[in-house]
């Protein structure tokens, strides 16, 4: 069985979001600190001419469009609410789009620090 290299980083995102529909208050704007936890797994051949399997300044881009921002402004979240699943699943997305060989698990906290408290999803456990 070959090798595999699996790489981790994360972020914070400090932005806004309101849950649209949500009975309680939370449907009120308001801010969170997200962590954003990102594993990255792939074989030891993937890695390109340099020796890099995942640039992590890939996370930037992911850090810039939703770092400062209300959230339910960015599409799809001007349709669906910013909930820490939707958001999940769409930064997974993201990152599959742009990096389609390698595996992604990505765990999102709706604050920083405080509590443990997280969703995840992905290709592999962690």
């Amino acid at each position: 069985m070959q090798k595999k290299l699996r790489l981790y980083t994360e972020t914070i995102l400090d932005s806004c979001h309101q849950l649209r529909g949500y009975d309680g208050k939370c449907s009120n704007m308001h801010g969170h600190s997200w962590k954003i936890s990102i594993w990255i797994e792939g074989n030891v051949d993937q890695r390109d001419e340099v020796g890099i399997l995942f640039d992590f300044g890939n996370i930037k881009q992911l850090h810039e469009k939703y770092d400062h921002q209300f959230i339910n402004e960015i599409p799809p979240f001007d349709k669906k609410n910013a909930t820490a699943e939707n958001l999940c699943i769409q930064f997974y997305k993201e990152l599959v789009s742009e990096n389609p060989m390698l595996q992604f698990v990505v765990r999102v906290y709706e604050t920083a620090v405080g509590k443990e408290t997280y969703c995840q999803y992905g290709d592999f456990n962690v």
